[in-house]
């Protein structure tokens, strides 16, 4: 029954074509291998992220933190931020601009770091 349904089956050992010499497993990708990839690849983000946030100074990162999530995935408002600290908002955007500057040059020092330049 299969046969009539499936007139010509392939092997991942196969050749592409009788003149190749790529089989047809290389052009196969495995799902989990990427999810694999993926995740190790967002853990090192992660570390190289906060190696970097540990150069900032405590309110700084802690306002970076809490703005964008990186504590518990909640992220604040520049007015929730700003009553936490007892600083007004202006401030608290003034001081996440900095910190977002400092940390924009120690990621692209940390990137010459690793690129060897």
């Amino acid at each position: 029954m299969w046969r009539q349904l499936l007139p010509h089956t392939t092997s991942y050992d196969d050749f592409i074509s009788p003149n190749e010499d790529a089989r047809l497993e290389a052009f196969i990708s495995d799902p989990d291998s990427f999810r694999q990839e993926r995740l190790i690849l967002k853990a090192e983000v992660d570390r190289i992220l906060n190696k970097a946030l540990r150069e900032l100074p405590a309110r700084e990162r802690y306002i970076l933190e809490r703005r964008f999530g990186m504590r518990d995935g909640s992220e604040l408002t520049l007015e929730a931020v700003s009553r936490i600290l007892k600083l007004s908002k202006e401030r608290v955007r003034q001081l996440e601009r900095e910190a977002l500057l400092k940390l924009r040059l120690t990621l692209e020092g940390m990137r010459s770091q690793l690129m060897g330049a």
